[in-house]
């Protein structure tokens, strides 16, 4: 049983790396020091999270020019075989799964007798650290939500591996650059194949987040994966509403919550949430497996569509006047904002002339223009519409494969109100449109 009923919502498995767990003044003789050389490859260059078994280095790849995390067993844990069992399933875990929403495992070996394995270094900081920066409240429900569809993405990729992740909680998820969502830390990770048929398994996790038969050493191989459902579903709350669903004072409380007490609606804390968002929520958290929501797949999929439900039922149709050269990438882009805005419109120009001449054609919601475009490029597209528009003010995005920081001053002088640098994915478009639209 790997449970500390001292700390009912710490970490009992292994840390990730973010701005939270730095502790880049940690000292132990049994970790590679500052400047070691680890399998012939990895230069250490910092400490970057210290977790119950292991610690995660910064290091340089001096063969291939790159940054990346080493996470090394500390001390007498190197020892055990069952905790160095354990370290290899996790870095097994990891590896057989390639998602962008899912850290990667580049490699495994030995150090000094301790065991290691390689991951990619993903520079920004953890879930839980953007929760604890915004003092208990909720992050906006675009941004939460985008959060939430890559980490189902990322999660359902672990599951068709054959694996469940086994520790969903904020300080496990990394946001990186470009809005790019990573789960990490796969140490409490069960393969499926090796679950048991009675159903017993390891009463393993962190309390706060652990679905009912989880933490009563219960669970169903066939509906093994919807634990992390569960434990996606309180992320979920956490997310939309900055509290947990159940607290407690000790870790045995807060398993009995889960396992008896009936969940507050999200809306009881953020009234302005829609109901919709309530019920797919609640869905996730039922007690019982064969009523929960099948899969972080499904999960990911009826958020969407409470989000687009309640984005029709709630405002005007968006339209969207979208100015790009490149024919492909236009037309990319129309697909995913078309979506994201089911009942809008998205008027395509491929210039800034005619850009000029389609805001002549009515009232837009958001503008997203290329930098370098022919005839009118989208310096010049900015200054035009804000000369011509200062009543309305119209949102102006501006993407470019080009420009910098320089640009990105021009533009914001001439007020602009974003800027994307390509290649941008359909997450990073819509969420910073979305973001735009609600002012």
């Amino acid at each position: 049983m790997t449970l500390d009923t001292r700390d009912p919502s710490g970490d009992f498995a292994t840390c990730p790396y973010g701005a939270e767990a730095a502790a880049g003044d940690f000292r132990s003789e049994s970790v590679p020091p500052l400047g070691a050389l680890i399998g012939g490859a990895y230069r250490v260059i910092g400490t970057l999270g210290v977790g119950g078994m292991g610690v995660v280095l910064l290091a340089q790849d001096e063969l291939l020019e790159r940054l990346v995390a080493v996470k090394v067993v500390q001390g007498d844990m190197g020892l055990h075989p069952e905790l160095c069992a354990r370290f290899l399933r996790e870095a097994r875990a990891m590896a057989s799964v390639r998602h962008e929403n899912v850290v990667t495992v580049y490699a495994f070996g030995e150090h000094e007798g301790a065991p290691y394995f390689v991951m990619e270094y993903v520079p920004g900081d953890t879930l839980e650290y953007w929760l604890r920066s915004r003092g208990g409240q909720g992050l906006p429900l675009d941004q939460a939500l985008g959060v939430l569809e890559q980490a189902c993405r990322g999660l359902e990729a672990i599951h068709r591996s054959g694996a469940i992740h086994g520790d969903i909680k904020p300080s496990n998820l990394l946001i990186g650059s470009a809005f790019r969502v990573a789960l990490a830390d796969l140490g409490l990770s069960l393969p499926l194949s090796e679950l048991r048929a009675d159903g017993a398994v390891p009463v393993a996790g962190t309390p706060a987040y652990m679905a009912p038969e989880r933490g009563f050493s219960n669970v169903r191989p066939e509906l093994a994966p919807r634990v992390d459902v569960y434990s996606m579903g309180v992320v979920a709350f956490e997310l939309l509403t900055g509290h947990l669903p159940f607290q407690g004072d000790n870790a045995l409380k807060i398993l009995h919550q889960h396992r008896t007490a009936r969940p507050p609606r999200p809306s009881a804390f953020r009234p302005e949430l829609p109901s919709a968002i309530d019920e797919v929520v609640l869905a996730a958290l039922e007690k019982e497996p064969e009523r929960r929501i099948p899969s972080a797949e499904h999960l990911r999929q009826m958020l969407r569509q409470a989000q687009q439900a309640a984005a029709a039922g709630s405002r005007q149709p968006v339209r969207v006047l979208l100015a790009e050269d490149d024919e492909d990438f236009r037309h990319l882009s129309a697909r995913w904002l078309r979506r994201a805005f089911p009942g809008g419109e998205v008027v395509e120009v491929s210039n800034g002339q005619q850009a000029l001449e389609a805001l002549r054609s009515g009232r837009f919601s958001l503008a997203v223009v290329d930098l370098h475009m022919p005839l009118l490029d989208g310096i010049g597209l900015t200054a035009a519409i804000r000369d011509a528009d200062r009543a309305h003010r119209l949102p102006i995005l501006v993407v470019t494969g080009q420009g910098g920081a320089p640009d990105w001053q021009i533009l914001s002088n001439l007020g602009a109100d974003g800027f994307l640098v390509k290649p941008v994915d359909s997450t990073a478009l819509i969420m910073t449109a979305r973001r735009m639209l609600q002012g």
